[in-house]
């Protein structure tokens, strides 16, 4: 009987999980898309930052995917009278509650591991591998294009080819409480152990404060920024979720999110006989509904919850929502079935 629901869950399940993690690879690609405005990236950069990437991605896909998967395979059994079968034949909601609650434990476990190591995990190496990527000269300055950063400086250049450059202009409000506004023929850009040289020609610079401007013009002049420093050590996992119980009120809620999804399969096990199980002689096919009212309520909750009062929300929800779930059980499947 087991493999029989569990072949029955599979058949959904794959699907789902292939069009939603389609989905969120596209979403996914697109925003990435937006780093190489700043840093150079070839194919091979897109596709490690895309691994980098998945984890937090595939973690919300899991536990919405499982749980539609199970019930709506559940429901279809119930309304192809495969279920009536079952009960006809001496097997009770307890033991097809059983074939599930494995299932439900062994994706919770897996959540965990997502939420609580592989994506912090993962998030460190991403950070790690851009730093790199700005401590090399790969820094990304197109031609004609505003809003481009070195530093704490604003770059723009008329023409670039090869890490030259010529018409720019370069504007920094960082300086010791002073604007700088540097105009140059023609530049070319370096790095020396992380710091960059924009190596400037023929220009005028002009250094604002509140009571006057300065114009000094050039012949050559260097200008140096160091980029974010490449980070490379080991990651410290206990470290990474302690400032969660220390005051960190962002890592706390992250930490909230984490667990409260991750619990979410556990948590609505009995919802899965709740919403598959029905007798198609007097009940309505209403398992879409109750999906999209279950599972937008649960992570509503848990948005309130990990945003106002995180600790309670690990504690109170997933349990409120486990006893809630068996008591509509207790009610509506083992009194008629």
């Amino acid at each position: 009987m087991k493999r029989y629901l569990f072949y029955s869950v599979s058949q959904i399940f794959l699907p789902f999980f292939v069009v939603l993690f389609f989905i969120a690879s596209v979403v996914l690609l697109i925003s990435l898309a937006t780093v190489t405005q700043f840093v150079k990236l070839n194919i091979w950069d897109l596709g490690q930052i895309f691994l980098y990437s998945i984890p937090n991605a595939i973690f919300f896909i899991i536990p919405i995917t499982f749980f539609c998967a199970c019930v709506l395979g559940l429901s279809k059994l119930s309304f192809d009278y495969e279920l009536l079968v079952f009960f006809s034949l001496g097997v009770s909601p307890r033991k097809i509650l059983g074939a599930f609650v494995g299932l439900s434990v062994l994706a919770s476990v897996v959540l965990l591991f997502f939420s609580l190591a592989l994506i912090p995990l993962s998030k460190s190496a991403y950070s790690n591998f851009m730093a790199q990527k700005r401590a090399e000269v790969n820094i990304n300055i197109k031609a004609g294009e505003f809003g481009q950063k070195l530093g704490d400086w604003l770059v723009y250049v008329d023409r670039a080819q090869n890490r030259h450059y010529e018409g720019l202009v370069l504007f920094s409000s960082n300086l010791d409480s002073q604007e700088a506004f540097i105009i140059a023929d023609e530049g070319e850009i370096t790095n020396e152990d992380g710091i960059f040289t924009l190596l400037l020609r023929n220009g005028s610079a002009y250094f604002a404060d509140a009571k006057e401007v300065q114009r000094a013009d050039f012949a050559q002049m260097r200008v140096n920024t160091k980029v974010d420093e490449v980070n490379l050590s080991s990651y410290d996992l206990w470290e990474y979720w302690k400032s969660a119980f220390e005051g960190n009120h962002t890592q706390a809620r992250r930490l909230a999110q984490a667990l409260i999804t991750s619990l979410f399969p556990v948590a609505s096990v009995f919802l899965i006989l709740l919403f598959g199980v029905a007798n198609p002689r007097f009940h309505k096919n209403l398992s879409y509904v109750y999906l999209l009212v279950s599972v937008g309520g649960y992570f509503i909750a848990m948005h309130i919850f990990s945003q106002n009062a995180p600790f309670v929300g690990i504690i109170g929800l997933p349990i409120a929502w486990f006893i809630a779930s068996y008591l509509l059980y207790r009610k509506f499947i083992t009194r008629m079935y």
